[in-house]
């Protein structure tokens, strides 16, 4: 099974208009656009790489922009080259694993089954908990189904709205864990005590280092997640 994106991108090119984030915030129809291209209102955004085949948010964070400020966004001022700026969405956040279910006689009833589902509470741009839930039924666009060949996807929402869509799942490290597991990430810069004490009050940890160390892409990202903490319902 693929786990990281850029195993995703070699092994369906036919499908790599996906890993446009603009393209993909084009096709649902969000307030966005690229880097020299003004806003039109002001308003909260998010600004993101256009690409990013790393995951872990590499590059993205959040601007107040002014329309009245366009002549410096023709300038790249507040967004850089490479990157696009999209409306904010503020909401649960939710991580969908899906499986491809090829039902009824021709497919008729073929469909995208979710198989596993998790809430993120997030503290500004960084996630602090995670915990499987119940599977939730979105809505999903119609051209969600041209990813059938695939077999597995995950996607992430704010609320109803589609922020990411992942030609692999998301969730696996709690695929087998019952509703109600939670895991907490340890960042870099947490205090250690925190992780200690919550070892001792029964949370499991799990390193979360590569063969080359810690995944801070290069150092793109200042506060690599370092492992995270897993406990079980009692």
């Amino acid at each position: 099974m693929i786990d990281e994106d850029f195993e995703a991108w070699e092994q369906f090119p036919h499908h790599r208009w996906v890993f446009n984030k603009l393209e993909v915030a084009m096709k649902l129809k969000y307030r966005c656009g690229p880097a020299c291209v003004p806003v039109r209102f002001n308003g909260d955004y998010i600004v993101r790489p256009i690409y990013n085949l790393y995951g872990m948010s590499v590059g993205a964070h959040y601007a107040y922009l002014l329309a009245q400020d366009h002549k410096m966004m023709e300038n790249h001022a507040f967004i850089p080259p490479g990157y696009f700026w999209c409306e904010w969405f503020d909401g649960t956040h939710y991580s969908i694993d899906y499986k491809w279910a090829d039902e009824g006689r021709g497919g008729i009833h073929s469909h995208w089954a979710p198989i596993c589902t998790t809430v993120g509470t997030k503290i500004e741009m960084q996630f602090r908990e995670w915990e499987k839930i119940e599977n939730v039924y979105k809505k999903l666009p119609d051209w969600i189904y041209n990813f059938e060949d695939v077999g597995w996807i995950n996607i992430e929402f704010i609320g109803d709205k589609i922020i990411e869509i992942h030609l692999r799942t998301g969730n696996d490290i709690v695929h087998e864990d019952p509703i109600g597991t939670k895991m907490i990430p340890h960042w870099k810069n947490d205090d250690i005590r925190k992780i200690d004490k919550l070892q001792k009050d029964g949370w499991t940890y799990y390193n979360n280092y590569g063969d080359d160390g810690p995944y801070d892409a290069s150092g793109y990202i200042n506060n690599p997640r370092m492992g995270y903490l897993k406990k079980w319902p009692e």
